[in-house]
């Protein structure tokens, strides 16, 4: 039990990792898109 809560909490850890990584790369991607359009 205590196993299967130590590898729920590093996924969990990992996802929201991978996440904020996907946002800011997303985030990146669309000020470059602003920053090419203006000119």
């Amino acid at each position: 039990m205590r196993e299967e809560l130590a590898y729920l909490r590093a996924e969990n850890d990992y996802l929201k990792k991978l996440k904020a990584l996907i946002e800011a790369e997303r985030t990146e991607a669309l000020v470059k898109k602003r920053k090419l359009s203006k000119d």
